[in-house]
């Protein structure tokens, strides 16, 4: 493992461990970016049941085998369990390469009842250490969603994304030793990925 890949890897523990718990639906979120023309799609009942997956690669990165970096996916699973009625699936990982930048994708999700899309959204992003989060289009799946850009260290740039739906909740996290542009195509990718559909 080089020395790059060693440092983001620490990066993304501070992801989660920047906050000890996720904050509950009864706590006062942060002020965020003031709204823009972007809304939430009309909530619906969904025509399909609507579950979450891993899977084996997410943008043409392997899920990672590090264990530190695999609990940082997975600290808050178990609060975002609790926000959804009851929980259907639930999945946390990292995915990563040895490769000069060693570039990074932290998943987390949950699938169940969402009754609270905005405040979900906010809340799931508050651990992240971005300043100010926007809204994005969420894409074909519909739902909300909000991405915001952030930095750790010198070298260590990130880019947290979240969306909910009336059935899934969950959170991207790019990071990279390189500055990101803006990662809503790459977000809204790794969402249709981690997506399962049925009838």
């Amino acid at each position: 493992m080089t020395k790059s890949t060693r440092d983001l890897f620490r990066a993304g523990i501070a992801i989660a461990l920047l906050a000890t718990t996720l904050p509950t639906a009864a706590c006062t979120s942060k002020t965020t970016a003031p709204p823009t023309t972007v809304s939430a799609a009309p909530a619906r009942p969904s025509p399909v049941i609507r579950k979450l997956r891993m899977p084996d690669t997410l943008l043409g990165l392997p899920r990672s085998m590090d264990r530190e970096a695999i609990e940082a996916a997975k600290r808050h699973l178990d609060t975002l369990k609790r926000e959804v009625d009851p929980p259907t699936s639930a999945v946390g990982w990292a995915y990563g390469n040895n490769g000069p930048d060693a570039d990074m994708v932290f998943i987390t999700g949950v699938s169940g009842t969402v009754t609270d899309q905005q405040g979900l959204i906010e809340r799931s992003l508050q651990p992240y250490r971005i300043e100010s989060h926007k809204p994005v289009e969420p894409g074909d799946l519909g739902g909300t969603a909000r991405c915001g850009q952030g930095r750790f260290a010198k070298e260590s740039y990130l880019v947290a994304c979240a969306w909910a739906d009336d059935q899934t909740v969950g959170i991207v996290a790019f990071l990279s030793s390189r500055p990101q542009a803006d990662r809503t195509v790459q977000f809204l990718e790794v969402r249709r990925a981690m997506t399962e559909t049925a009838a």
